[in-house]
């Protein structure tokens, strides 16, 4: 046989024996790849983009950003509607003629920061005003004295309703709301320390506990939220000692005629049945 014929005839045997593998090969690396991109797919869809972070849009950061609600909602599902507009906004001012009464001291400290309006129709009214205007307001206008008060009728968190105090026009001289000039050098807390039983129990309008008064007269007064965590333990005869800031008289303040000025501290440490806190 010739050689060289010989020689082709071997390798196209060859050729052909081996197509179907290497079909095969190929056959199969497609199927492999197929069956990759199927599973990376369902991976897409089984598991979602995350949420944008805040302030960013759908796009990244410079992508749209989704629909606000009115200004005042915050449109968050723990904030209700219209909560920050409660807490601002614009509050109608009411004019009322009428003579003051008297002067009231709703605090441990026997400090006026409230007068009694007889108006001159409707009912009586209580107008709250800031303590550093006691002096002025006396000064201005008396009791028994034909007043013209301007202010902002409001709910207290006793549910009481009272005439927050804007200004009070007593003859030629108004007295407006305005901050307490600030001190050219700042006050030095006094630290004091109240050791005692407690004698009294002070409760607001709704019978909460507001303060304690001790055997020596001293007055403890602490947070709401300490109050509330102390519960049944602040009661009469419990033996009590407290670490804080002495309460002294602010500027422009007018104490109750005829009183001392009571001990008041403001309890940061507590120590009662046996255990000590801090008050923050």
């Amino acid at each position: 046989m010739n050689k060289p014929f010989y020689s082709v005839a071997l390798l196209a045997a060859a050729l052909l024996a081996g197509h179907p593998q290497a079909e095969a090969q190929t056959v199969t690396k497609v199927k492999t790849k197929t069956s990759k991109a199927t599973k990376a797919t369902a991976g897409n869809l089984a598991t979602p983009p995350p949420p944008p972070a805040d302030g960013e849009g759908p796009e990244g950061p410079g992508g749209p950003r989704p629909p606000r609600g009115p200004r005042g909602e915050r449109g968050g599902p723990h904030d209700g509607p219209g909560r920050r507009g409660e807490r601002g906004g614009l509050q109608p001012i009411t004019d009322v003629r009428g003579t003051l009464s008297s002067y009231l001291a709703n605090n441990d400290d026997q400090v006026y920061d409230a007068f009694i309006l007889k108006p001159e129709s409707g009912a009586v009214d209580t107008v709250r005003f800031p303590r550093h205007l006691g002096k002025q307001l006396q000064a201005t206008a008396k009791a028994g004295s034909a007043v013209t008060v301007s202010g902002v009728r409001h709910t207290g968190p006793d549910g009481r309703s009272h005439f927050r105090f804007v200004s009070l026009t007593s003859g030629s001289q108004t007295i407006n709301d305005a901050p307490p000039a600030r001190p050219s050098t700042p006050p030095t807390p006094e630290t004091a320390t109240a050791k005692g039983n407690i004698k009294e129990l002070r409760r607001d309008p709704k019978g909460r506990i507001r303060g304690v008064v001790l055997s020596d007269q001293t007055v403890v007064q602490l947070p709401p939220h300490a109050l509330e965590q102390l519960g049944n333990k602040l009661t009469v005869g419990t033996a009590l000692e407290a670490t804080g800031d002495l309460r002294t008289a602010q500027p422009g303040e007018a104490r109750v005629a005829g009183t001392t000025a009571p001990r008041v501290v403001h309890a940061q440490t507590l120590a009662v049945g046996g255990v000590k806190y801090l008050v923050r």
